[in-house]
């Protein structure tokens, strides 16, 4: 590699680093799906990543965590400036004596550098439980949503179990009458237990690695917050009692912390970003569902495909109904029984059997749409029975009980009835697939809810955790302005002025 793509490259990473802070700030990011995403991908030499929201690809989560840039590389400056630092102090010349001309500087703002200290102590504590307040409500709003789109995913991936198993049993049911419609329901069902492979896997196996990046975040940042709060209470001592050894232990402990806030400051704002396009997909899918990369999560039945099976599927329980019933009107106006009465006080006045299709469209069923008095379809087979002759039954017994049904024909009645039956139990639930409802309706929900505090409380954390951090660097500045007054001097306890200024040529900061 050239020093000149050496350079471009560093170049690159340190634009990104100051702007992509600034652009999420002023909203300049969220343009459109395009800007959106529009972020440099380490896993692919810095290039933009030119996917969508995808939690399943590796190169979103790259160039998501990578848009905290800022943060990391202030973090990599510290660490290298403490290196740097230590060395210094290791092998550099004792005996050297520091410049008079900063040292009567200093020596002039005794007080001023107290106060301004103490200002910044105070803000930092400040800053700091507002950072463990803010920490634990996105902790709250993130699993408040998480299990909203768990129990989304539980309800999608139970009601698609339910028609999966009436599907298996009608399938069972028409098998020795009708292939056709067999093989139709046998790939609409795997069909739908893909999709359930494919929410079981989302909602069991990587929420259990959802909840412990909960988790980790959490901890870690009320670990070093916590941390950061004592280590600043723990700073009054040697700064009032003017203990060097113990201030320089102070100066060594905020140095880590401010490096491990800086880190977390980019961490903070790749969730705050990871937000904001969870959000978006939501909107996105409650929308246009089908041009979603969360269908992948919540699989919705192709429109096209579902429509046609849906269609299909009425379409041969209409045409069953009105043969049947056809055949039920001949039956009752041709077959001269020995007991007719009996016949006819067996079947309501309308002599039918409900067909819900009548008076509206064939794909789009609904329930309760039968007259009264109408025989539901799966209750046939019962009143039919009451006629059938079975193969035991001696054929003179069939013919004086007016049992002029045969068995065979009853067993088909009987096979395509229940499974018609069946089928309009599940239509609504197969609608709700096709359509997404119930996913739909859940992240709606979400949308209109849980999505603004979600972003908010994230944007809260970043927010604050960058004013710690920046308050934590110049506080470190301070501490070690002030460690560089205070060396070689004596001070009475609680005393900010010196009583006595002496020269020493073997020091230790």
């Amino acid at each position: 590699m050239t020093k000149s793509r050496i350079t471009g490259i560093l170049s690159q990473l340190l634009l990104t680093a100051v702007i992509s802070p600034i652009l999420a700030v002023s909203g300049l990011s969220d343009g459109g799906d395009h800007e959106r995403f529009k972020r440099r991908d380490p896993l692919n030499s810095f290039r933009y990543y030119d996917g969508g929201f995808d939690v399943r690809d590796k190169h979103y989560w790259a160039a998501t965590a990578f848009i905290g840039i800022h943060g990391y590389a202030v973090a990599g400056v510290l660490i290298i400036a403490g290196v740097c630092l230590a060395l210094y102090i290791a092998f550099s010349d004792k005996r050297k004596r520091v410049s008079s001309t900063r040292r009567k500087y200093l020596d002039r703002y005794c007080l001023p550098l107290f106060l301004l200290l103490l200002l910044f102590m105070i803000l930092s504590m400040a800053t700091t439980g507002m950072v463990i307040a803010a920490n634990q409500s996105s902790k709250n709003k993130t699993e408040g949503m998480k299990e909203t789109i768990d129990k989304a995913g539980e309800d999608v991936e139970r009601n698609i179990r339910t028609v999966i198993t009436s599907l298996t049993k009608i399938q069972y049911l028409l098998l020795p009458y009708d292939h056709e419609t067999t093989h139709l329901l046998n790939v609409t069902t795997h069909r739908l237990g893909k999709g359930s492979r494919l929410i079981h896997s989302f909602v069991h196996h990587n929420g259990r690695s959802i909840d412990l990046a909960i988790k980790i975040s959490y901890v870690s940042h009320l670990v070093i917050t916590s941390t950061n709060l004592f280590v600043l209470l723990l700073a009054f001592a040697p700064l009032l009692l003017h203990w060097h050894p113990g201030f320089i232990m102070v100066i060594f402990l905020c140095w880590i912390l401010t490096t491990l806030c800086w880190v977390l400051t980019g961490f903070d704002f790749f969730l705050h970003t990871f937000a904001e396009d969870v959000c978006s997909a939501f909107t996105g899918f409650v929308q246009n569902p089908q041009n979603s990369t969360l269908t992948n999560l919540f699989p919705c039945m192709d429109p096209l495909r579902s429509d046609k099976t849906l269609i299909e599927v009425s379409l041969m329980i209409h045409n069953f109904i009105t043969e049947l019933n056809s055949k039920v009107a001949d039956s009752m106006r041709s077959n001269a029984l020995t007991d007719g009465s009996k016949t006819v006080s067996s079947v309501p006045e309308s002599g039918l059997i409900c067909d819900p299709f009548v008076g509206q469209q064939i794909n789009s069923y609904t329930p309760q749409s039968c007259s009264n008095g109408a025989i539901p379809i799966g209750e046939f087979p019962n009143i039919l029975s009451r006629f059938t002759c079975h193969s035991k039954d001696p054929p003179e017994t069939c013919r004086i009980t007016g049992k002029f049904i045969p068995e065979a024909a009853y067993l088909k009645v009987y096979a395509y009835s229940n499974s018609a039956q069946g089928m309009l139990d599940i239509l609504p639930s197969l609608q709700n697939l096709t359509q997404c409802l119930a996913v739909k309706d859940t992240l709606s929900s979400i949308v209109s809810n849980q999505c603004k505090p979600f972003r908010a409380s994230m944007y809260r954390l970043w927010a604050l955790m960058l004013a710690l951090s920046l308050i934590m660097k110049v506080l470190l500045l301070l501490f070690l302005a002030k460690a560089l007054q205070e060396k070689g001097k004596s001070f009475a306890w609680f005393s900010i002025n010196p009583t006595s200024c002496r020269e020493i040529r073997l020091v230790n900061i």
